[in-house]
């Protein structure tokens, strides 16, 4: 029997915090791994995963809605091996056809559905449409957190705004631009104090990604930092066994 694909949203409270930096560098991961690979910019102002690996759809999945395209035309096949589509291609964003775009894109997903074994959603950050659309049909959230404190109040707030309307969703979280694996801790940690707290809920913590002179000259470069051996390819591969086995770190205890 064909396993039930895993979907996977990546949101954020605030921009700016490597939200699609950490997708596009998993999904290359993923297919590593032996996964066959989907990877979704749902930001419907101007998504960054095509920026950020140096290449061009042929058609976003807007240009479907408007006629310009077929939907099979937004499939893009990237250089490191796995399924790029783009929900919206320009700045001016979908232009009143959200409606039209979350119907395509649930189509889109169907169909992605039975080829593919991992999809990511690298969503906007805030609580708009597009992210509420990703988090509705994803299997699990992973909220991306950085040690500043606007940036986890913003996180807290969009948590809040998840468990308030689903007390059981599952959130996972990941710590970017970490000085090392006890400042991420210490992130995580603070973090599930707050939402325990308040909420009552806790994130599920599956790990953290190094504050990476690599990593910010790939985005330069364009070109994502697990194309070459290094340590945070080995950070993004333990990452991707995490989180396809379903497998969080405990935060009591140190990482093996």
């Amino acid at each position: 029997m064909k396993r039930r694909p895993m979907i996977l949203a990546f949101v954020s409270g605030k921009g700016g915090v490597g939200k699609s930096v950490l997708a596009v560098n998993l999904a290359e991961t993923l297919c590593r791994q032996g996964h066959r690979v989907a990877l979704l910019d749902v930001d419907l102002g101007q998504g960054a995963c095509a920026v950020l690996l140096n290449e061009t759809p042929v058609a976003s999945v807007l240009d479907a809605v408007r006629g310009k395209a077929r939907l099979i035309e937004t499939l893009h096949e990237t250089t490191g091996g796995f399924t790029l589509v783009q929900a919206v291609a320009e700045a001016a964003g979908a232009d009143g056809l959200e409606h039209k775009l979350f119907r395509e894109l649930d189509t889109l997903l169907g169909d992605l559905r039975r080829t593919h074994d991992v999809i990511l959603l690298d969503a906007p950050a805030g609580v708009d449409g597009a992210v509420r659309w990703a988090l509705d049909r994803a299997d699990l959230g992973l909220l991306v957190l950085v040690g500043e404190p606007t940036a986890i109040a913003d996180a807290y707030r969009l948590a809040k705004f998840v468990w308030q309307n689903d007390p059981a969703y599952p959130l996972g979280a990941l710590v970017n631009y970490a000085e090392d694996e006890a400042d991420a801790r210490s992130v995580a940690e603070r973090f599930s104090r707050i939402t325990a707290h308040f909420t009552g809920q806790e994130t599920l913590y599956f790990g953290w990604v190094p504050f990476s002179a690599h990593i910010r000259r790939s985005v330069r470069e364009q070109c994502p930092a697990v194309r070459t051996f290094s340590p945070v390819a080995r950070v993004f591969d333990r990452l991707g066994r995490a989180l396809t086995a379903g497998r969080p770190v405990p935060l009591e205890a140190p990482a093996s």
